[in-house]
């Protein structure tokens, strides 16, 4: 059997009739379908072409990020800020320790507190890193105009702020 290569578009077309034989709103399978490919789009790319040349993972970036923006923060908060498992944060800032980016330290009587700081190093190199990716960001948004960028944020914000039943964040 011969494997043919298949259009992203013809693909979605076809899942799209497989969702709409169900029955189900193929409206928003479409949304779900573009959001995941942009999303995995970016993330590789970023990750590929920013992150791993830098020395850390997508998830690395995210801690040190929200260290900078942010300060110190607990390792807990970190996880929910980032979208993140504690455990995932855990091996992240594992590595980032061990390259000397971030410090941890506890600072509660309650052991299991761990509040992590951004190092001088950390926030230098992440800030290189960062001019970098927003170069990247500008080229991927570069199509929208500064009217259609705030659209496309406000909604990615509603979408956002939509609680599930099962949501605990």
């Amino acid at each position: 059997m011969t494997t043919r290569r298949v259009r992203v578009g013809d693909f979605e077309d076809d899942a799209a009739d497989h969702v709409a034989a169900l029955g189900l709103d193929v409206v928003t399978f479409r949304a779900m379908f573009g959001v995941f490919r942009l999303g995995g789009r970016m993330f590789s790319d970023l990750e590929t072409e920013i992150h791993r040349p830098a020395g850390w993972s997508l998830a690395g970036f995210r801690v040190m990020f929200i260290l900078w923006a942010m300060g110190p923060v607990e390792s807990h908060e970190i996880a929910r800020l980032a979208g993140l498992s504690r455990a995932a944060i855990s091996s992240a800032v594992n590595t980032l320790e061990r390259d000397g980016l971030v410090d941890r330290r506890r600072e509660s009587a309650d052991r299991r507190v761990v509040t992590v700081y951004l190092t001088d190093d950390g926030a230098k190199r992440l800030e290189e890193a960062y001019v970098q990716q927003n170069e990247r960001e500008r080229l991927l948004f570069g199509d929208l105009s500064n009217g259609e960028l705030a659209t496309l944020t406000d909604l990615m914000r509603r979408i956002s702020s939509v609680r599930l039943p099962d949501d605990v964040s």
